[in-house]
């Protein structure tokens, strides 16, 4: 148990000093904080909309069980459509990611508190913004993240984390760049983990858990 408590530590420590996501990034983390997103908000039947919320009414059409937990952590990171809540609440800014074809991931705002090796699925570790013309962050989804070494080294995991019944992405695969640096194949921290994204704030074409939204973009990033 000892061995495993000193595991996860190793992996908090590398994911803190290598957290930048291999993709296109194009914010300067020297500029100030972004404005805060004042999106109207509504309340129905006890689930929180948006305007325009398609993903809350496929949720209302489509009551599965998966659904309804999509719906849990909607009402638990509601709130962090005021951006500056989320940064009260310890989740820290990082660079906004896009794809030249798949579409966006967005800023990712990190709580290294709540990358563990589990899933709590209301404490998402990321939060993804897109930033938004008139330069306000808006909430589109959120990330969880598992090291593979504390989760594989479990014996009562036997195979790779689950949300509900959507099984993560497996990020184990590693090699090393030019200089010798380690580099995850599938992206993300370089070090062996598993993620899944869940596009629960803004409507993914091309599937609710799939890591690139074409309908976001790092645009406006800087405005």
């Amino acid at each position: 148990m000892r061995n495993m408590k000193n595991e996860w530590k190793n992996y908090i420590a590398l994911i803190g000093i290598f957290l930048i996501w291999s993709a296109c990034t194009t914010e300067n983390l020297d500029d100030p904080l972004p404005m805060q997103n004042e999106d109207s908000e509504l309340d129905t039947d006890g689930i929180f909309l948006l305007e325009n919320d398609e993903v809350a009414e496929f949720l209302r059409k489509n009551p599965s069980n998966q659904n309804k937990l999509i719906a849990q952590i909607r009402q638990a990171t509601v709130k962090y459509h005021d951006f500056y809540a989320a940064i009260d609440d310890g989740y820290m800014l990082e660079h906004c990611v896009q794809h030249p074809t798949l579409g966006g991931m967005g800023h990712h705002v990190v709580h290294m508190g709540k990358i563990g090796p589990f899933v709590n699925a209301t404490e998402p570790g990321v939060l993804l913004y897109e930033p938004m013309k008139n330069g306000k962050m808006k909430l589109v989804g959120v990330e969880y993240i598992v090291p593979a070494g504390p989760w594989d080294s479990n014996p009562e995991n036997d195979g790779p984390p689950m949300l509900g019944d959507v099984q993560f992405d497996d990020h184990r695969a590693m090699t090393v760049d030019e200089n010798g640096d380690p580099v995850n194949v599938k992206g993300g921290p370089p070090i062996p983990h598993y993620q899944l994204h869940a596009w629960i704030w803004k409507a993914n074409p091309s599937g609710m858990y799939t890591p690139f939204n074409p309908n976001v973009s790092c645009q406006h990033t800087g405005s």
